[in-house]
C-alpha cells in the first residue's frame, strides 16, 4: 500500500509556509517602506538655516539651546520642584514628585517603555513617581475639552498609585491631530500651535502645582499607510512646538509662568526625535523600514518605542532644568544673609545673588566632594542646592560669595544621607559657623562682607580694589559692589575698612 503521509506533510508545510509568506507580504505592503525620505530637514539641523522662510532652530535665533534667561527660569523653577504629599503641600520626608506623560497612542507606548527602562534605576530621584497618564486615540481635539474622559482616566491612575493631581509638578507632554488635511505651512502648523497653548491652560487648571511641561513632536512618518497622522504633519508638529515655546519666551500673556497669576507651566523642548526616514541627523539618528515601526507604519514597533525612551530618560538625567527632581541628591536648604547685602531697615537683603556650596569631607585635608550654586533669595535669604556625586557620610559645607569672607558650617560636619533633603540656617546663632566666624547685624547672623579679591582676609588688597571702583563710579555686577546696590562707592569703602581694622578673615578646620 502507498505511504500518503509524506505527500500529506508536503502539502501541510507547503501551506505553513504560503501563510507566512502572505503574512508577512501583508505587513511589508501595509508599511510603505518605499518612502525612505520626505525630503526635509530636520528642525534642529536647520540650524539659523531657513524652511519656507522660517528659520529653523528648536529655539529662537536658529539656536538648539534655550535662550539664557528662560532656561535660568527653568533651573530657579526645576530647584523648586519639591515633594508634596496628597494635599500639595512640601512634605520631604513622605511626599511625592509626580512626572505624568500627557498624549496620545504613540506618547503612551514610548513613555510606558520609558517607565520600564528606569523602573528601579539607582540614579533615579527615590521621591519621583513617573505615571503613564498617554492614553491610545486621546488626540489633541479630544482632550482640550476640559470635561473628557481622558483626564479622568489620569486622576484615577493617580489614584490607584496613591498620588493626587496636586502632586504633579512635571508632564512630559506629545500630541497630534487626528486626520489633518491642511497642508499648508505656515497656516496649519500654527493652528496646531494654538491648540496645544489651550491644552498648557487646562493641564495648569487641573494640575495646580504643575511648574514644567517638556515638549516632544512626532517622529517620521514617512511610512504610513493611512490618513491618521502621515507626512508632512509628523514634521509640521515640530513647528507647533518650536513656535509654542517661543511664544512663551516672547512674553505671550496666554501662557505666564511667573508672578502671581500662573496660566502655563514652564515650557521647554525634550528630546527632539524627528529624522527623515534612513537620511542621517547630525546626531546620526534615523528611522528605518520596517524595524522601526508597527504594521502601520505611524507608531513605533518596540525597537522604534526603545530609540525614543532612551533619550527621553538621557534627556532628563542631563538638563540642568530637569536634573534637580528627576535624579537622586542630597539636597540641603541653606539660608544665609551676608553683612553688606543686609538691608537693616527692611531686614532682606538688597539684592539676591549666587552662592556657591561645596562639600567637603570631615578629616583632613578636607577635600571638597562636590559643589553646587543656587541664588539666594532677598526675602526668605534663602537657596535650594543640589548634590548628585556624593555618597552617604559627614561633609562640612564651605560657603563662598562674590564678596563675602568663606564661612565653613560648624565642627565636626553634618551627618548626610543620599537621596534625602536637609536644611542649615547660618543665620540663627554665629555657632552654626566653624569658629563661630560670623557678625550680628539686624538680628541675622550674617557672613562677613568685604573681600572682594577672594583671598580669605579682608585687608588693604580689598580697600585698594573699592577705593579705585569709587573713584571711577564704577556700577554693575560688580565683587566691589559689597552693599549689594550696584554702585561702588564710600559705602561700600566703609564696610570693608571696618572688617579690615578687626583682622576678619576665613577660619577653617
Amino acid at each position: 500500500m502507498k505511504d500518503v503521509f509524506p505527500a500529506f506533510r508536503a502539502h501541510i508545510i507547503y501551506f505553513i509556509i504560503l501563510i507566512s509568506v502572505l503574512i508577512f507580504s501583508k505587513e511589508s505592503i501595509s508599511q510603505v517602506c518605499s518612502n525612505t525620505s520626505v525630503g526635509l530637514t530636520p528642525i534642529n539641523d536647520l540650524g539659523t538655516g531657513f524652511f519656507r522662510g522660517y528659520q529653523g532652530g528648536l529655539y529662537p535665533g536658529g539656536n538648539n539651546v534655550r535662550p539664557a534667561v528662560h532656561n535660568n527660569d527653568g533651573v530657579d523653577i526645576g530647584m523648586n520642584i519639591v515633594p508634596l504629599d496628597t494635599g500639595g503641600s512640601y512634605d520631604p520626608v513622605n511626599g511625592k514628585v509626580v512626572l505624568l506623560s500627557v498624549g496620545m497612542s504613540n506618547c503612551a507606548q514610548e513613555f510606558q517603555q520609558f517607565i520600564q527602562n528606569v523602573n528601579g534605576a539607582p540614579y533615579l530621584n527615590p521621591k519621583l513617581v513617573i505615571i503613564n497618564g498617554a492614553q491610545g486615540g486621546q488626540t489633541i481635539d479630544i482632550i482640550n475639552n476640559p470635561g473628557a474622559a481622558f483626564w479622568t482616566v489620569i486622576s484615577q491612575r493617580l489614584a490607584q498609585a496613591g498620588l493626587s493631581v496636586k502632586q504633579v509638578q512635571a508632564v512630559w507632554f506629545k500630541e497630534a491631530q487626528a486626520n489633518p488635511s491642511d497642508t499648508a505651512f505656515p497656516n496649519y502648523p500654527d493652528s496646531l500651535k494654538e491648540k496645544f497653548k489651550v491644552c498648557m491652560g487646562i493641564m495648569k487648571t487641573k494640575y495646580v502645582n504643575l511648574k514644567q511641561c517638556y515638549l516632544a513632536s512626532r517622529i517620521y512618518a514617512g511610512y504610513a499607510t493611512g490618513s491618521l497622522n502621515p507626512e508632512p504633519f509628523a514634521y509640521y508638529s515640530g513647528w507647533s512646538v518650536k513656535w509654542l515655546i517661543e511664544d512663551q519666551i516672547n512674553g505671550d500673556t496666554s501662557l505666564i509662568y511667573s508672578g502671581t497669576i500662573k496660566n502655563s507651566p514652564w515650557l521647554s523642548w525634550g528630546p527632539y526625535t524627528w529624522a527623515d526616514g534612513i537620511i542621517p541627523r547630525i546626531d546620526g539618528l534615523t528611522w528605518v523600514c520596517p524595524g522601526d515601526f508597527a504594521a502601520d507604519g505611524t507608531h513605533p514597533s518596540p525597537a522604534g518605542r526603545q530609540k525614543v525612551a532612551l533619550r527621553i530618560d538621557d534627556y532628563f538625567k542631563r538638563d540642568e532644568a530637569s536634573r534637580p527632581w528627576y535624579l537622586r541628591s542630597v539636597t540641603i536648604n541653606v539660608t544665609a544673609a551676608t553683612e553688606g547685602f543686609l538691608n537693616s531697615g527692611t531686614g532682606e537683603l538688597n539684592m539676591r545673588d549666587t552662592v556657591k556650596v561645596y562639600l567637603r569631607n570631615n578629616t583632613s585635608p578636607y577635600n571638597a566632594i562636590d559643589s553646587s550654586a543656587a541664588v539666594i533669595d532677598s526675602v526668605s535669604m534663602k537657596g535650594i542646592y543640589k548634590f548628585y556625586n556624593i555618597t552617604s557620610g559627614t561633609y562640612y559645607l564651605q560657603v563662598r560669595h562674590r564678596n563675602s569672607v568663606e564661612t565653613w558650617s560648624n565642627a565636626g560636619g553634618e551627618s548626610m544621607t543620599a537621596g534625602s533633603i536637609y536644611d542649615y540656617d547660618f543665620t540663627v546663632s554665629d555657632s552654626q559657623a566653624y569658629g563661630n566666624n560670623m557678625v550680628l547685624k539686624a538680628g541675622e547672623y550674617c557672613l562677613y562682607s568685604g573681600d572682594a579679591n577672594q583671598d580669605g582676609l579682608v585687608d588693604l588688597t580689598d580697600n585698594f580694589l573699592i577705593d579705585n571702583d569709587a573713584i571711577a563710579f564704577m556700577t554693575g555686577y560688580l565683587p566691589t559692589d559689597v552693599n549689594g546696590d550696584s554702585v561702588t562707592d564710600l559705602s561700600d569703602a566703609v564696610i570693608a575698612d571696618n572688617n579690615a581694622l578687626n583682622f576678619v578673615g576665613k577660619v577653617t578646620p
